[in-house]
């Protein structure tokens, strides 16, 4: 009788899987090559993530999960709050980890406008996005069709900067551009509220 798979180790498996793709690519991935630069059998990334395809889409989950700890109660920050809170997520962004797991990410993504059978779990994370700042706008006096155009517009904004930083590498060039997007974006919300009464 097989033994049930531990949910810790699978864990465990996972973060070295991302520690080992910070200077490799998804194309290139194969249960061979991580097996050998992990030191373990193939057989063990089998056991855990089954094919190719459910790695990968648990590598993109993986990435993702980053954001976890900046998620829960953020729909109900105040104007200062929420931009205290973007600039912690942004910031998470920007050390040597998170520019190389953006930079899978969004191969990731690129990768399934090609797919016969896209994984989805970057457009599904980005339109989460775009979902949660609307709700956050909507809450904030911003009429509906306006929230949702002013939600996907930062979050297209700021994907943005973050692919310009996975390219150039350039923080400081990035903060300042991420600085000037907050900046904006206050004055669009001031200008998009309802009218109170």
């Amino acid at each position: 009788m097989a033994r049930p798979p531990r949910p810790e180790r699978k864990s465990e498996l996972l973060e070295q899987i991302l520690d080992f793709l910070l200077d490799k690519t998804l194309a290139d991935l194969t249960f061979r090559s991580l097996a050998d630069g992990l030191g373990i059998s193939s057989y063990v990334l089998v056991y855990h993530f089954g094919n190719r395809e459910a790695l990968v889409s648990e590598i993109i989950r993986g990435i993702e999960s980053r954001f976890d700890p900046y998620g829960p109660g953020a729909d109900r920050l105040s104007v200062d709050g929420l931009i205290l809170w973007a600039r912690a997520v942004f910031e998470h962004s920007l050390d040597h980890r998170g520019r190389h797991l953006q930079r899978l990410e969004f191969e990731a993504a690129v990768q399934d406008v090609v797919a016969p059978q896209p994984r989805g779990n970057s457009a599904t994370g980005y339109l989460a996005w775009c979902r949660f700042l609307t709700v956050w706008l909507e809450h904030e006096g911003v009429p509906a069709d306006e929230a949702a155009v002013l939600g996907r517009t930062f979050v297209a904004a700021l994907t943005g900067v973050l692919y310009d930083y996975v390219i150039f590498g350039d923080r400081p060039a990035v903060t300042a551009s991420f600085e000037k997007l907050v900046d904006a974006f206050i004055r669009e919300l001031s200008a998009s509220r309802a009218p109170l009464g």
